[in-house]
């Protein structure tokens, strides 16, 4: 009998989503099948849809339709929807009557309120002074300590010294890792404190790996994962709370052939100890966290945008917020995002996740978004919106037990156009110091130089420029296009015939799916020619010292997943394209040039500078032991003599008769950085961009929380 019971104590609520029963109900059975849904199943989305049904077909019975619009504004909380203040208004504006109830709505209002008024108060930064200055990192667990990566090794510091609050302590070398490396706090630490994951330690430079490594010191544990494609976004890690699993983004080793590289990704997690990758998300998914319990994964998740084609200022893909349980299972979106959201960050509690939010195509932002998640991360709230000082191209830090967040943000950077003298000397400024006039490159005659512009670039995107060699005011070059042209930055070239009367440069077309391509112009304005077609990304191109050929760079894809960089030439009026070198000779990131007399092509390698010859064959190191990236540039002096190069924020001469780099010297102080440069026609100059400040720099965020949550 007790059974039978219990069955006809429920059946009414069971009958509520039968059509022909439904009628026959009243609105008190009604109302008791909501509290059913919303209290005991936890079913906050049906518990709504009764007592809008009540609302609609009992009007009349303004005592039950008090209660079912008071319980409305309740579920609405409990999912931290903001719709739950119109509910509460509602009980107090269409049932002034029902008292007992309007107290209640009243009540809870005021809290909403409350708790929105603290969420939107103006956050307060303290800069954490580190004399080591380090560029990346994460914050430990109890929030006391930043873990970082600086020459090949993994350190800790004190955030709180002996000299004051804000002023850090001694670091500790906890580790050296072979290839360790970080570029926006890519790195992860257990929430209990024990381990640290960074990304490197493989001798072997073709297998991709992961270190976790004890927060007191101790060997390694190695982690070799699969390919997690090149953006640097990509590597970033996370560990369970125990350190027994690492969370990644990789990708998918059977995606079909056309499946966009974006999609083509999934979080798996990975047993520390050794074992198989076991994907946990759908495509698309990246930048993965685990929750302070370690049941979920937050993970950014990628969509195409409707509009992408129209909307040239935002990307391709947005990058919504999702969780999914950490083995696997259906995942939940907790927030749609018109642009991106990077590298989410739980609180110590569980109940928020902070992301950095970015507006448009690039990694730029300057605000940090802060979620209230319901119970169970089945739902988030609208943000609090945090708006910073600077502009932050890291992952968040952490998020500390005192509720304070832990950001990296940029000094104020200004860069501009300089030459001096090519044997050293003191430079001039010759730009006003305002954007990013990247490539700068003299006109044949030596009487312009040429660069990147940053004419009205919101609306307009990239444009090219010319300023007199001595300074002056900027001449935008008139471009024709279809579409828009932005160039690639680094690998633009923006280089000048011999001749003095067209300008190559790489660039791709906006709102387009295609690669980037080489395309020329007339160097006093006109219409853009393209050059290549496939979808690849060409970079660095330059040209034959005969101005009939184009040598350049890009990547030669073997399969689906394998290939590398190699040199190609053209005809400079178009054709078809030859490979010069091999995988075998290690192209390196950074630009290409030709010799002054034609013959050979020099390129970045294995730490040293190279040559081929341009019909094929076999390199020579050219100066040896150099220092390179991607945005190095390479350019022969007119007489050949010397061969000039950039890196490390200098600009560095080998006379090859010597074979040793020296340095060119500026004048200027030594925090500014030289980059990008060109060698006048006759020899006698530099033009150079160099930058100051833009340097990182640690703050933890307070008072953006509710005061009873925040600490």
């Amino acid at each position: 009998m007790k059974r039978h019971r219990v069955i006809l104590v429920f059946l009414p609520f069971a009958l509520v989503w039968s059509t022909p029963v439904y009628s026959q109900q009243t609105a008190e059975e009604l109302y008791q099948a909501g509290l059913y849904q919303e209290e005991v199943q936890g079913n906050l989305e049906s518990a709504i849809e009764i007592y809008r049904r009540i609302l609609d077909d009992f009007s009349g019975n303004r005592t039950v339709g008090a209660k079912a619009q008071l319980h409305v504004g309740l579920c609405y909380e409990k999912l931290g929807l903001q719709e739950a203040q119109q509910a509460y208004r509602r009980v107090i504006d269409e049932f002034p009557e029902h008292t007992d109830e309007v107290a209640v709505a009243r009540d809870r209002l005021a809290g909403i309120e409350r708790s929105l008024a603290e969420l939107n108060r103006q956050p307060s930064f303290r800069k954490i002074e580190i004399a080591s200055n380090p560029r990346n990192g994460v914050l430990s667990p109890d929030g006391s300590k930043l873990a970082f990566i600086s020459e090949g090794a993994v350190w800790v510091v004190p955030l709180h010294g002996r000299v004051g609050p804000d002023i850090a302590g001694e670091p500790v070398r906890l580790a050296e890792v072979p290839g360790v490396w970080d570029t926006g706090s890519l790195m992860a630490w257990s929430a209990d404190g024990q381990w640290i994951a960074v990304n490197g330690g493989s001798e072997d430079e073709e297998l991709d790996a992961v270190s976790v490594i004890p927060a007191g010191g101790g060997e390694p544990r190695v982690v070799h994962v699969p390919d997690r494609g090149g953006h640097a976004w990509s590597h970033r890690l996370s560990l369970s709370p125990d350190g027994r699993k690492l969370a990644i983004s990789a990708l998918e080793p059977d995606r079909r052939e056309g499946v966009p590289v974006v999609f083509a990704r999934r979080v798996y997690t990975i047993p520390t100890a050794g074992g198989e990758p076991e994907h946990v998300s759908p495509g698309g998914a990246r930048l993965p966290a685990f929750s302070p319990e370690g049941q979920l994964i937050a993970y950014v998740g990628a969509r195409e945008r409707d509009d992408w084609r129209e909307n040239e200022e935002r990307s391709r893909y947005d990058g919504d917020l999702w969780v999914v349980p950490s083995t696997g299972g259906s995942p939940v979106k907790l927030a749609t995002v018109d642009g991106r959201l990077r590298g989410p960050v739980w609180s110590p509690d569980g109940r928020y996740i902070a992301a950095h939010y970015e507006p448009g195509k690039s990694n730029y932002s300057d605000e940090v978004w802060v979620y209230p998640l319901s119970p169970g991360a089945s739902n988030a709230g609208e943000p609090a919106k945090i708006s910073l000082p600077r502009p932050s191209w890291n992952m968040v830090a952490g998020w500390t037990p005192n509720g304070e967040l832990g950001v990296f943000m940029h000094s104020e950077e200004h860069s501009a156009i300089y030459s001096v003298p090519a044997q050293g000397g003191k430079a001039v400024q010759i730009t006003p110091g305002t954007g990013w006039p990247y490539y700068p490159r003299w006109s044949a005659d030596g009487e312009r130089i040429y660069h990147r512009g940053d004419f009205d670039s919101e609306e307009r995107g990239v444009t090219i420029a010319y300023i007199p060699a001595a300074g002056g005011e900027a001449v935008e070059v008139p471009v024709q296009w279809e579409r828009r042209l932005v160039v690639i930055v680094p690998g633009g070239g923006l280089n000048v015939s011999p001749d003095g009367e067209r300008i190559v440069f790489a660039a791709y077309q906006d709102g387009t799916d295609e690669g980037g391509d080489l395309w020329t112009i007339p160097a006093n304005g006109g219409l853009a020619n393209r050059l290549t077609t496939d979808w690849l990304f060409e970079r660095h191109p330059c040209w034959s010292p005969d101005g009939g050929t184009l040598a350049f760079t890009k990547w030669h894809k073997i399969s689906e997943d394998e290939g590398f960089f190699a040199i190609y030439v053209i005809p400079a009026e178009g054709g078809a394209t030859r490979q010069i070198t091999s995988e075998a000779d290690n192209l390196g990131g950074g630009a290409i040039t030709f010799s002054p007399d034609g013959q050979l092509i020099a390129f970045f390698s294995g730490g040293a500078i190279k040559t081929v010859p341009i019909k094929g064959g076999q390199p020579e190191v050219l100066v040896a032991e150099v220092r390179s990236r991607d945005h190095s540039q390479l350019a022969y002096s007119p007489d050949g003599s010397k061969i000039a190069h950039s890196a490390g924020g200098k600009i560095w001469i080998t006379p090859l008769d010597a074979g040793v780099p020296e340095e060119l010297r500026t004048g200027l102080p030594e925090d500014v950085r030289l980059s990008e440069f060109g060698w006048s026609p006759d020899g006698s100059k530099i033009a150079f961009m160099a930058t100051r400040g833009g340097e990182p720099e640690f703050f933890l965020i307070s008072d953006f929380l509710p005061t009873s949550e925040g600490r």
